[in-house]
């Protein structure tokens, strides 16, 4: 029976609608002959179903559609949470998310509804957000959403902020695994209800808010998209990787040794004089996790006795026992269970972008791979296959060029895929290439002075990078299985080089 079709949105480049895809559910939707408005963007209504799915010229970019047939009530009934989405579809549309299937379609869409949109603020005190890092990983994810509870006052409103859409937030296994078991309120797709994701906030009316403030956690500069609501509002970091002194007049609270943020988050919130249980669980587990089990895991430790003392005082202040083993083991184990997870999902899932100096305000991204190279060119269909994913990706999301680092395989390498966008930007890829292959001998001073570097042996050894021939066209190399970003991604970045050799 068809029942017609509804206007969701705008989705630039949405592979449901490129590919004909259906969606579960068609709803009758009536458009007058007045133009209709969804969100921020005026759309001329179509004449016909027909015409419009025919013509999507006519509201001048692709749409994500609903072209299946039911005769289910109860479908009906079960889209109402698409409809009450629709009108964020221009955020969506802001962000460039592409969805490879209708179904991916329908479950965003869906998760629209599940949390309403910031559009007001407590008039009596002061919004201040606390974001953590574009990757959202479970430690920018916790440390901002528990450093927003100790910052919380009468006179300040602090917000705990992600910078990814709700929906990608079931992506990140861990953090689903332990919000729950923190007994956080959590929505049916496991995402904190109390947690604020970018498209969920009316940036408009946050921008006109003066008294506005910024809290980093997990990184020490803003992204370009928070910079464009929040420059010169920064007020305090909370971090662990290297300062790029962007905020040389703000609190801070940085230490590149810990092998996490929440360790720092955790101090504060001791300090508080009633800390709650559920946030010392939230720290205690992304403390195991970003630790490594301290060393008893297979994975070598990359706790210290900062880390460690700040673990030791949750347990004995709020938690009692644990078996941190088996915990970790579960937590781990989350994190890595990505078999449902399409190659565009990961690259999504650890993605942080960057500059990259000599090329202009250009931005790549930087991808952390949960897999191994050779297992996403099997999901992918092939190298080639993935070369186009990838591409894609970069192209949805406005990037110039990917970076991606793959772990480790059965013979302990570890693997690094550069694809620029266009050939164009091949020059781009090739300075990265060169910025790697060059160490240690090109590094700049200032890597050559830090830790981690000695810790990864690139003093000594360098990156290890070992071009793959068998992948062409797709440029792939091996690595050293040490090698990780946070000494990759400062390398490709800085076009400095050292003066003389090491």
């Amino acid at each position: 029976k068809r029942l017609g079709q509804v206007f969701v949105g705008i989705v630039p480049g949405c592979a449901a609608w490129r590919m004909g895809l259906g969606l579960p559910f068609r709803v009758v939707l009536t458009l007058g002959a007045a133009t209709c408005q969804q969100g921020s963007a005026w759309i001329p209504p179509p004449s016909t179903s027909s015409s419009f799915l025919a013509s999507p010229t006519k509201v001048g970019k692709r749409v994500c559609s609903v072209t299946s047939n039911s005769e289910s009530s109860g479908d009906l009934t079960s889209f109402r949470a698409v409809l009450a989405g629709a009108a964020t579809a221009t955020a969506l549309a802001r962000r460039r998310v592409h969805h490879q299937s209708a179904s991916s379609c329908i479950r965003c869409l869906s998760s629209r509804s599940m949390a309403p949109k910031l559009t007001e603020f407590d008039p009596k005190r002061r919004p201040i957000f606390v974001v953590g890092n574009e990757a959202a990983d479970v430690d920018s994810l916790v440390s901002a959403f528990v450093l927003a509870s100790v910052l919380d006052n009468e006179a300040d409103e602090a917000i705990p902020l992600a910078q990814i859409t709700r929906e990608e937030f079931r992506l990140r296994g861990d953090a689903v695994m332990l919000f729950k078991d923190a007994g956080i309120e959590v929505g049916e797709d496991g995402s904190p209800l109390q947690m604020r994701f970018w498209d969920e906030v009316d940036w408009e009316i946050v921008s006109s808010v003066e008294k506005r403030g910024l809290v980093l956690t997990d990184h020490n500069k803003m992204t370009a998209l928070v910079k464009e609501v929040f420059d010169g509002k920064v007020e305090m970091i909370v971090d662990h990787h290297a300062d790029s002194n962007a905020y040389p007049d703000v609190k801070k609270t940085l230490d590149e040794s810990v092998g996490s943020a929440c360790t720092l988050v955790a101090e504060q919130l001791l300090a508080k004089p009633s800390p709650s249980k559920s946030h010392a669980t939230l720290l205690a587990g992304v403390m195991l996790l970003d630790c490594r089990n301290f060393g008893k895991a297979s994975e070598a430790s990359k706790g210290t006795a900062r880390d460690r003392e700040a673990l030791d005082k949750l347990k004995a202040t709020l938690l009692g026992e644990v078996d941190e083993t088996a915990w970790f083991d579960q937590l781990w184990k989350a994190r890595y269970d990505v078999s449902g997870l399409t190659p565009r999902e990961l690259l999504m899932l650890d993605m942080k972008a960057a500059p990259v100096e000599g090329f202009g305000p250009v931005q790549i991204a930087f991808s952390s791979m949960m897999g191994t190279l050779d297992s996403c060119i099997s999901k992918a269909g092939g190298a080639t296959e993935l070369l186009e994913v990838i591409k894609q990706f970069a192209k949805d999301k406005g990037y110039q060029a990917t970076v991606a680092l793959f772990a480790k395989d059965e013979q302990k390498r570890k693997a690094l895929v550069t694809v620029p966008l266009t050939e164009e930007q091949q020059p781009l890829c090739d300075a990265i290439v060169a910025r790697l292959s060059g160490a240690p001998g090109n590094l700049p001073k200032a890597l050559q002075e830090n830790p981690l570097y000695e810790a990864q042996a690139i003093l000594e050894k360098g990156f290890g990078l070992e071009k793959r021939e068998d992948l062409s066209p797709l440029q792939a190399y091996f690595l050293r299985a040490e090698i990780s970003r946070k000494t990759l991604l400062p390398r490709v970045c800085s076009e400095e080089v050292a003066n003389s050799s090491l």
